[in-house]
């Protein structure tokens, strides 16, 4: 319970130094109506939300071994979604981050495996359909 307090902490310490910093953010230039802050801002709020769900409320998710051990384990596999995003490219890259997401939080192989997959054509068709936005293509030539 103290780790679920001591990440929420953590989420909000984040949350803050991300919204600061973007709320600096200026460019000179934008294509964009709004500039580049909404994105970042609202990550940053998310981020926020959760911090203070853990503080009011821990989700003791992991059993007493694992719980040490999921937290750093979802935090290699963000990082090693960052290096893979551009030689492996968005979709690949996504796929494989949300299967092992899903694993650390005690699906099966096969459900993994489907969470990945639908996770990373959802948000491709979201941001390089709907929303526009240019994301690695790696090795899948879409």
């Amino acid at each position: 319970m103290i780790a679920d307090r001591l990440l929420g902490l953590v989420f909000l310490a984040v949350a803050l130094a991300a919204g600061l910093s973007v709320w600096n953010l200026v460019v000179p230039f934008a294509a964009d109506p709004l500039g580049p802050r909404p994105f970042p801002l609202t990550i940053a709020l998310i981020m926020g939300l959760c911090g203070l769900l853990l503080l009011w409320r821990p989700v003791h998710r992991f059993d007493p071994p694992e719980r040490w051990a999921g937290p750093p384990l979802l935090v290699a596999a963000l990082l090693v979604y960052a290096m893979l995003m551009v030689p492996a490219g968005f979709m690949p890259a996504t796929a494989i981050t949300a299967a092992a997401v899903a694993l650390l939080f005690g699906a099966r192989l096969l459900q993994a495996a489907a969470t990945g997959l639908v996770t990373a054509v959802l948000l491709w068709a979201l941001f390089d359909r709907l929303l526009d936005l240019p994301l690695p293509k790696g090795i899948l030539p879409l």
